[in-house]
């Protein structure tokens, strides 16, 4: 998913909230310094919508 992002720009991949008055995020790479993650970006701020989702 990184590599997708980083060739496909940052605004490749939305994260839609399952509810809908709730607002949805745009997912981007960020960096600690020695690992790339990706990490969801609402109205500016980093979320956990990622963490939220269910696994399958």
């Amino acid at each position: 998913m990184v590599e997708f992002i980083e060739k496909n720009g940052t605004r490749s991949v939305y994260c839609p909230d399952r509810d809908p008055k709730k607002t949805s995020a745009w997912v981007e790479v960020h960096s600690n310094g020695r690992i790339r993650y990706v990490q969801t970006v609402a109205d500016g701020r980093k979320t956990d919508n990622l963490l939220a989702l269910p696994e399958k």
